[in-house]
Formats: C-alpha cells, sequence, structure tokens
C-alpha cells in the first residue's frame, strides 16, 4: 500500500496519529538549514516500539540535530552517525570542499531490525589470502564513499525548469539504508518526499509507504514516478 499526501509535513504527521499504523521506518531527507525539529517528534510518536529514525542532513545542524535527537529517543538509542560523501561538483578556493552529507540513526528501542548481510559491499582483500573467510565481502563501516550519484546519471530527475532537482538521492543510498532494517509489506514514512526515491524504493521492494510533500510542482514529479502507469 502507497499513500502520498500532497500537504504540510507536520499537519499530515499528526492527522496520523489516529490510524495507528506501524511504521518501521523514517527517513527524513529535511531541509537542512531549518531548526524546526517538531516533525521528528511526531514521527517519534508514530514509529512503533522498535522503530528507525533516519535524518539526513549536513553542516549545517547536524551537530544540533544530535543533541535534539538524544533527548528525544535517549542517548542509548543512538545507533550510527553515517558519513555520506558525494565527490562531484565545484572546489572551492578558500577551504576544503564540503561534500559530505551526514545521518542519524537512531531506535527507538532496543529490539529493533537489522539485517547486515543483506548489505555487504567487496572487499579491497578479495581474492587473497587475507580475505579468510572467502566471499570477498563485508559489512559497511559508518563512513561511505561508494553511493556516486553525478548530475549526469540516468536515475537524475528534471525540474519543471528542465534542471536536476538538486537534492534528489538515490536508489542505492536507499537501498542500505532501508534493506538493512526492514522487511516485506514494513511501513516506511518519508515526510520530506521530494522527487519521491524513497517511495520509488518501497513500491519496488514491496514495502509499505507514506510519502508527504508540501510543494505541488515536485510532489506531481514524484507521483508519477511511483505510479508510472498513471502518468
Amino acid at each position: 500500500m502507497i499513500e502520498l499526501y500532497n500537504s504540510d509535513n507536520l499537519e499530515t504527521l499528526i492527522s496520523l496519529f489516529d490510524k495507528k499504523i506501524p511504521i518501521t521506518a523514517v527517513y527524513g531527507d529535511c531541509i537542512y538549514e531549518s531548526m524546526d525539529f517538531s516533525w521528528a517528534a511526531a514521527c517519534w510518536h508514530l514509529l512503533n516500539k522498535s522503530g528507525i529514525f533516519y535524518v539526513q542532513t549536513d553542516y549545517h545542524t547536524v551537530a544540533e540535530w544530535k543533541i535534539y535527537l538524544d533527548k528525544l529517543f535517549g542517548k542509548g538509542n543512538f545507533i550510527n552517525w553515517i558519513s555520506v560523501e558525494f565527490d562531484w561538483g565545484g572546489r572551492s578556493r578558500r577551504s576544503f570542499a564540503k561534500k559530505t552529507d551526514f545521518i542519524l540513526m537512531y531506535s527507538k528501542g532496543k529490539d529493533y531490525k537489522f539485517y547486515p548481510e543483506r548489505v555487504l559491499i567487496p572487499k579491497a582483500t578479495a581474492g587473497t589470502k587475507l580475505d579468510k573467510k572467502g566471499t570477498g565481502m563485508k559489512i559497511p563501516t559508518d563512513f561511505w564513499r561508494d553511493m556516486s550519484f553525478s548530475t549526469l546519471a540516468k536515475e537524475r530527475v528534471k525540474g519543471t525548469d528542465g534542471k536536476n532537482i538538486r537534492w534528489q538521492k538515490n536508489s542505492k543510498l536507499m537501498t542500505r539504508l532501508l534493506s538493512a532494517i526492514s522487511d516485506e509489506e514494513d511501513w516506511i514514512l518519508d515526510p520530506f518526499l521530494g522527487s519521491g526515491t524513497t517511495g520509488v524504493w518501497c513500491r519496488e521492494n514491496n514495502r509499505n509507504f507514506i510519502g508527504i510533500e508540501n510543494d505541488p510542482q515536485i510532489f506531481s514529479i514524484a507521483n508519477s514516478r511511483i505510479f508510472p502507469q498513471e502518468s
């Protein structure tokens, strides 16, 4: 089941309280400079007792998010501070290029799902004596350098102005984040739907999904990606 809302995310999140949908995971690719964390509190109420909360941001507010989420979820429910390198685009002549997003990962309870075997990556030692298990694969660390998503990638989506939607995330990122912590038929919530990558991933991987996007033009793009047969 997929539910899409073209509306204010906080109002919609609050309206979902009475539905009592057991949300397994929240992925919030929020407005990075915003200090309005109220939507996160609403998501906390919607998560099931062992649900996972992801928020993606950058250097603007990651410190403030960490402090806030430590209080909301409790420091003991902090799981990961993931660094995601996006190594493309211009370079400043006045500083080291800021090419890193951060994803903070929290659980609502201790009995959360985690399947590392679903997200294995190749070892540098594959095929050598140092690869003792002989699988050539390993569990990722919390620093991801393999999420390349250049402006020329085929998955890129154009906005109404004909330009790439600059905040779009790729399906590879969703695979690592969501397949590691959810099963088929679980509910995934994205309160910042944007171009709809999370919803596309959920449709293709048999997850139930709720997506919220306030901008009508961006919502239309997301809707057409998630339901291509209807567009």
